[in-house]
């Protein structure tokens, strides 16, 4: 039987009501946010606009919504449109918060969850304590213990970035620990996330790394120092097809 080919429409790092404020010395990677509340919403507006002029209703959300009151509207907003959402948590949110307004299987004090669907299965990580906990890599490796090929999605990369970013303390910890059991594992893993608010492609062994840029603001990849551009902002679309994955990133300006 033909597979039947669909599209997600691939969002993060929305930082509903955070407006970002860089340190004295950018190159120390300091950066904080003053809380601002309609600070990014109309991007999230269009970006969801955008996705539902398109025909897209399956949604995955890469996590950092925002604001503890930016939960809530990010929620209600969501249900406004015909979108299946799924999602994972980044650095800025937390379980007990974001619990209040989405559940999932599987998911006890984090969220994870897993399934398989077509040529593919579908992982989801939860690394909002900028890091994967020893439980839930454990949970990780039993489900890799598929003969399908693997889509990952969680908030931060697994292969570094050469970017001032990820040597100023952003990364993932312990990330070598993921990457090694993904290489391992040796089937082939696509993985979608953010965190860095750039897009970057990066291939190892048999891994792919798709970072999306940011829905609220991004951060210069190439550069001496961190730099902000928040005149800029988008999302990516995925296009799975039978056992192919194709994918582009979506662009606004201010």
């Amino acid at each position: 039987m033909t597979e039947k080919r669909k599209s997600i429409a691939y969002v993060t790092d929305a930082h509903i009501g955070q407006k970002i404020v860089l340190g004295e010395k950018a190159e120390s990677g300091k950066m904080r946010y003053l809380r601002e509340s309609e600070e990014h919403k109309d991007n999230l507006k269009l970006i969801l606009d955008d996705i539902a002029k398109r025909g897209i209703t399956e949604v995955v959300f890469g996590g950092d919504i925002g604001t503890k009151d930016g939960n809530e509207w990010f929620f209600n907003l969501i249900g406004k449109y015909n979108f299946k959402l799924r999602m994972v948590l980044g650095n800025h949110d937390s379980f007990s918060e974001v619990s209040k307004h989405y559940s999932s299987p599987n998911s006890d004090d984090e969220l994870k969850y897993a399934y398989e669907e077509g040529s593919f299965k579908y992982i989801y990580l939860d690394s909002s304590s900028n890091s994967i906990s020893d439980h839930q890599f454990r949970w990780l490796q039993q489900e890799m213990n598929t003969e399908k090929k693997m889509i990952l999605f969680l908030h931060h990369p697994v292969l570094e970035i050469d970017t001032p970013l990820d040597r100023a303390g952003a990364a993932l910890n312990a990330r070598e620990k993921i990457r090694a059991a993904l290489l391992e594992a040796k089937r082939e893993t696509v993985i979608f996330c953010g965190h860095y608010h750039m897009e970057d492609d990066a291939i190892d062994g048999n891994i792919r790394q798709f970072v999306t840029p940011a829905a609220s603001y991004q951060i210069v990849k190439i550069s001496d120092e961190i730099a902000i551009d928040e005149q800029s902002f988008g999302y990516r679309l995925m296009e799975i097809d039978g056992s192919e994955i194709s994918t582009e990133v979506v662009m606004f300006k201010k």
